[in-house]
């Protein structure tokens, strides 16, 4: 009966060592490593998160700069612009503004000129102005004009004062000696001032004609915005 027991014994044991299945790789790396397997499998999935994580961001990063760039595509590079074309994209006819300057209206002048050949004499009429800039604490200016040509700037003329006014009416002309020679390279200057009894004049704005720009063949009658006042180029 002993001898049956023994020999069960040993067949099972034959058995369970034949039916034992071999360790895998993985069984083996982790069998290395000196942590419980709840720990081993907590540290790969936080691994697997941060790397998860850090692919998004890469995503996320690379989205926004391609937004970036096409948005630098679509605009106007005005660097490469040239400094006419800019100007005049800006405001028209503000070909003598500084670089930063700020754009301020300032009013307008309705002028004419009639140049005469024969005595090579220029009228420069100053008929009005309208829509001037405030320059008085109440609201409005007591505005008048200085016109002269810059070919002489000594000879130099006033137009009466206009009080507490903004639209003023002026109707006066005033006669220069240009030679034909001298009528492509002079300018004619019109510069409107607010009048202050006791302090300086405070000038409102300025207006240049250059002849060689203009057909002088027949009376000239126009309205021309006011710039701020420059040095305007003797020659």
């Amino acid at each position: 009966m002993a001898r049956n027991s023994t020999n069960t014994t040993a067949a099972t044991t034959i058995y369970a060592t034949t039916t034992k299945e071999p360790e895998s790789w993985i069984d083996s790396i982790l069998n290395q490593i000196p942590l419980p397997r709840w720990a081993i499998y907590a540290l790969a999935g936080l691994a697997l998160f941060i790397i998860l994580l850090f692919i998004i961001c890469i995503c996320c990063c690379c989205c926004k700069s391609k937004k970036n760039k096409k948005k630098k595509d679509k605009k106007i590079d005005m660097d490469k612009v040239p400094g006419n074309l800019t100007t005049h994209l800006v405001q028209p006819g503000a070909g003598n503004l500084q670089k930063g300057e700020k754009v301020e209206y300032r009013g307008r002048v309705q002028y004419s000129l009639e140049y005469n050949f024969q005595t090579e004499e220029l009228t420069v009429g100053v008929k009005q102005a309208a829509a001037l800039k405030a320059m008085d604490l109440g609201g409005t200016s007591d505005p008048y004009a200085i016109v002269y040509v810059t070919n002489d700037t000594r000879k130099k003329f006033e137009t009466k004062v206009n009080r507490k006014t903004l639209n003023p009416v002026f109707n006066e002309s005033f006669v220069f000696k240009v030679t034909q020679e001298e009528v492509p390279r002079t300018t004619a200057v019109v510069q409107i001032f607010d009048f202050n009894r006791f302090l300086k004049h405070d000038v409102i704005g300025e207006m240049v004609i250059p002849l060689g720009e203009v057909n002088l063949q027949h009376v000239i009658e126009d309205w021309k915005d006011l710039g701020p006042a420059g040095k305007t180029e003797v020659h």
